[in-house]
């Protein structure tokens, strides 16, 4: 009767327990395995494939939350392009990410799960967009669109191109959502130098900032150099809740109607965006391709690959 009711687990060696803790990546799942015994304790911070899920109120301060500091990082930069008077700094959440995964120390694959998207858009239009960062903003492909039709015509009124100016402020929307969110990592970077792939996404699939590798060693490195020339920047000249967009090169197809034939829709006022720095423009080309391909999977996916064969508009935007 001993035998029978000693535990299978105590048989199991520690790597492949953590194999499976690995496989449940579940951080709040993981923070209760650890009251389970005191091996489980010990073996959980060693977990190095994690999924945080943040849900609307991370914190337990009734202003504290890291998903309203985030909303408010994203005003301020908006509010900031808008009025050359800037706003006072919130201060940082008292229950932020970093904190939360300070009980692991062997994190290698992290992926941050956000309540939602926070762009605004009008109704029926929607966007996607997935950017790569090391430092700064390596890329950023924006693929977007105004409504959707089974057969039938779409109707926007009478404007089915849908404007430049529209498809220039949703290409800086996304590129400050994006910078906002790279920001918010750069504490967890820091702290966590073991890290070898970072993702930070939208539930609802809004917004992706992908870094590898190289690109997290980057940015620890540039620190100094970022510090150096916040000190540079006179007081109010940019909002420091988000990394500063460099001068970028923004290489944009629109498409008044799109026809998707594996989807079997029409979509209205498509618009695809590769957006890179200046100075890494020559890079395009082929290069150009693979991060769209890379970048969306299904209907969207269909899109921008069927709008990569479409006319070009080269556009540039100064730094922000």
């Amino acid at each position: 009767m001993h035998q029978m009711s000693e535990d299978s687990f105590d048989r199991l060696p520690d790597p492949l327990i953590l194999v499976i803790f690995n496989s449940v990546a579940d951080i709040k799942t993981l923070i209760r395995c650890r009251a389970v015994s005191k091996r489980f304790n010990s073996l959980v911070p060693q977990a190095e494939t994690l999924v945080l899920k943040v849900d609307r109120v991370i914190s337990t301060d009734s202003d504290g939350s890291f998903f309203l500091s985030f909303l408010k990082s994203i005003f301020r930069s908006l509010h900031h392009i808008i009025s050359p008077k800037s706003l006072p700094i919130q201060p940082r959440p008292h229950n932020s990410p970093t904190q939360i995964l300070r009980g692991f120390d062997r994190i290698r694959n992290l992926e941050i799960e956000l309540p939602g998207g926070d762009l605004c858009l009008e109704k029926g239009a929607v966007l996607k967009w997935k950017a790569e960062f090391g430092k700064r903003l390596k890329s950023c492909v924006i693929m977007g669109y105004r409504g959707l039709g089974e057969g039938e015509e779409l109707d926007f009124g009478g404007d089915m191109d849908g404007g430049l100016k529209v498809r220039v402020v949703w290409t800086i929307s996304a590129l400050i959502a994006a910078s906002a969110r790279h920001y918010l990592l750069k504490e967890l970077i820091r702290e966590h130098r073991e890290l070898e792939r970072l993702v930070l996404k939208d539930r609802d699939g809004e917004g992706t900032v992908v870094m590898d590798r190289e690109a997290l060693r980057e940015c620890r490195d540039g620190e100094g150099e970022e510090e150096q020339e916040e000190e540079e920047v006179e007081p109010g000249e940019r909002d420091k809740s988000r990394t500063k967009v460099p001068a970028v090169q923004m290489r944009m197809r629109h498409e008044p109607l799109l026809e998707l034939e594996r989807c079997r829709v029409r979509m209205g006022g498509a618009t695809l965006v590769v957006v890179t720095p200046i100075k890494d423009g020559r890079k395009m080309g082929a290069e150009e391709a693979g991060l769209v391909c890379d970048a969306f999977e299904g209907m969207f996916g269909e899109a921008a690959r069927t709008l990569l064969k479409t006319r070009t508009y080269l556009l540039e935007m100064n730094s922000f």
